[in-house]
């Protein structure tokens, strides 16, 4: 137990680190791009492990692989400016990054939030490349008038007998109760002509639909033998097992099995061509998942899957400032609620990932960059934010400066700097407090 909390730990801290670091790029290369010179480009944290010394930039590698940052030259103009009690920073040396102007300041502290939605971007068009598999069923049709303790519908259907095997809706071909499912939820009327085989026997019918706003209601539900597909944490079911009855009643599909879980259970089991008899209390859950046919996704041509990763990144963008706007309305209690602190986020990553990897390496893989993604957006919103600590304040020093047409001063500078520090020490603790009280409520 202990050893998979840490496992899924060490994957979110990296994959959280990664972004951090693709973030702390953008700046390094908005910097060069403007003539600055990088001291320093620091990949991980913690104590240094061991440098390669580029012409201008020493690209420090350290103890612990988590984010990174990029130092700009410019300390020794600051040094040199505090000394000589300077109100400008006009006799810094060339490459510094307090000689550029305001606006070239603005666009490397923008790179760093402009990277980390291009990164989210590039990760989102990632996930539309990896194959998904998707669960199919025989278009075989359930009549749900037939369970009216499960559906508690009274939709009935005079001419569709449960069982029945749907070939086409109003004349499209179907091959899988998915395909039919889309047509009828789809067709937007009242009438639908169905062929369907019945016993060897293919027949035109009619469903007859209930208007339910701006659609219509069918009754109508998938047909799934009761076979078992994927068994979880027992021994009692195995992967096949076809269910054969239940308190001595037949069982022809799955809603015939649940007609009678509301009692305790007497299974019998046809397993390798043999009937075995096994014991199971009265549930509304089971430890298993019925039988499907896994098919690959269709693929989008690499336009479409551009335009839908960028469409995702947008929505993810919207979705985060949409929910930081809703913060400002909610209690302190709820603040808690939907704030996730590092380890939180590190640990759900983590999780949903290892999960993943129940179903294959390419889910688990998918599910990771699908949430690296998301983090990607929400550090580039954070980094948004008009406080000291974040890039967005630092955009909204040199935006002032750039309308007011003033430098900030040496002295200013470090005051911003020490505000800055304060503000980041607040914000940390913040969040692991967060998690702290998260995990001692739990």
């Amino acid at each position: 137990m202990l050893l998979s909390y840490l496992i899924q730990l060490v994957i979110g801290f990296l994959g959280i680190g990664l972004i951090v670091l693709v973030h702390e790029t953008g700046h390094f290369i908005a910097a060069r791009l403007s003539g600055v010179r990088v001291e320093t480009f620091g990949i991980g944290m913690g104590p240094r492990l061991f440098s390669i010394y580029t012409k201008n930039t020493e690209i420090r590698f350290s103890l612990i692989p988590f984010g990174g940052y990029c130092r700009m030259d410019g300390s020794i103009d600051l040094v040199q400016a505090l000394r000589d009690e300077s109100r400008s920073f006009t006799k810094g040396e060339y490459g510094s990054y307090f000689t550029t102007t305001p606006l070239v300041r603005f666009f490397i502290f923008l790179a760093g939030p402009l990277t980390s939605f291009l990164f989210s971007f590039l990760l989102f068009l990632a996930v539309s490349f990896i194959p998904v598999m998707q669960a199919v069923d025989p278009p075989r049709v359930a009549v749900v008038s037939d369970y009216p303790e499960l559906f508690k519908s009274s939709i009935t259907q005079e001419e569709i007998r449960t069982g029945d095997l749907i070939l086409s809706v109003d004349g499209q071909p179907v091959s899988t109760w998915q395909e039919a499912e889309e047509l009828i939820a789809s067709a937007g009327k009242a009438a639908l002509d169905l062929k369907i085989l019945r016993d060897g026997q293919i027949l035109d019918v009619t469903a007859e639909g209930l208007s339910s706003g701006d659609t219509f209601l069918f009754g109508l539900a998938l047909y799934q033998e009761p076979v078992i597909g994927r068994v979880e944490d027992t021994k009692l079911f195995q992967t096949g097992d076809r269910i054969i009855s239940v308190n001595g009643h037949r069982i022809d599909n799955t809603y015939d099995f649940y007609m009678l879980s509301s009692s305790d259970m007497n299974i019998v089991l046809e397993r390798d061509g043999q009937e075995t008899e096994v014991f199971y209390p009265a549930s509304d859950a089971f430890p298993f998942a019925w039988q499907s046919r896994l098919i690959p996704m269709p693929r989008q041509g690499f336009l479409s899957s551009a335009a839908s990763a960028f469409s995702s990144a947008v929505s993810a963008l919207q979705d985060t400032l949409s929910s930081l706007s809703g913060l400002v309305h909610q209690n302190s209690e709820e603040v808690r609620n939907e704030i996730t602190g590092p380890t939180r986020a590190a640990q759900s990553i983590g999780s949903i990932t290892t999960l993943g990897l129940e179903s294959g390496l390419l889910t688990a893989v998918r599910a990771f960059l699908y949430l690296l993604s998301l983090v990607s957006v929400s550090l580039c919103v954070a980094n948004l934010l008009p406080v000291p600590v974040f890039d967005g304040g630092g955009m909204l020093i040199n935006l002032i400066q750039m309308i007011t047409g003033k430098e900030m001063t040496p002295k200013s500078y470090v005051v911003f700097q020490i505000i800055g520090l304060v503000c980041s020490v607040v914000i940390i603790a913040a969040l692991y407090s967060l998690d702290i009280i998260h995990y001692l409520k739990g």
